[in-house]
């Protein structure tokens, strides 16, 4: 394996470079990645953006639903239900972006996988904490069931294939560190 002459005037340690097996330019493998990973998070990046969809159709029929457009929702004394639906649109498009990027990255088994997957799972927490705190009393069974059983599991599995993702890229450096110890020793 060497490297392309046009990095050399950019890499001055190309030799090394080369020797440990990180070629800039060369995508990277998360080998401890499962192989359903990506198409799963795809599938819930699908699935969550068509939710959205929902929450944006409510939203622009809220005046013909409800005449009251002003709801007691969790902490805040009052507030539109427009905007706070509008709010869960975003939040959701938002997540599903995440979870597609988290997706795509881990169907390609890309070991830069690990951020994303760490925010995706930072957002599906924080949307079983708004979910459980903030739904009406009538709605907080759902939102419960919700976080428990789908955004909680959901967000440590992320913080898992992060983790994966992380400790594959670990132990392929210790192996090109450990094949360019030997190397220099037989040199």
């Amino acid at each position: 394996m060497s490297v392309d002459a046009s990095h050399s005037h950019e890499w001055p340690n190309a030799d090394l470079i080369t020797r440990l097996g990180d070629v800039p330019g060369r995508k990277k493998r998360a080998g401890g990645l499962p192989r359903w990973a990506g198409p799963f998070y795809l599938t819930a990046g699908a699935i969550t953006l068509i939710w959205a969809g929902v929450l944006f159709n409510d939203f622009l029929n809220v005046p013909e639903r409800c005449p009251d457009t002003r709801v007691r929702c969790g902490a805040f004394l009052t507030t539109s239900l427009r905007q706070y639906t509008m709010s869960w649109v975003v939040f959701d498009v938002a997540l599903a972006t995440m979870l597609v990027v988290t997706g795509w990255l881990a169907l390609r088994r890309r070991d830069h996988v690990q951020l994303p997957a760490s925010v995706t799972g930072a957002l599906l927490f924080v949307d079983a904490w708004f979910d459980t705190m903030s739904s009406p009393r009538r709605d907080r069974p759902l939102a419960w069931a919700q976080a428990l059983f789908v955004e909680v599991p959901l967000g440590v599995l992320c913080l898992w294939i992060a983790g994966r993702a992380e400790r594959a890229r670990r132990e392929r450096l210790a192996d090109a560190l450990r094949r360019l110890g030997e190397e220099e020793g037989t040199s």
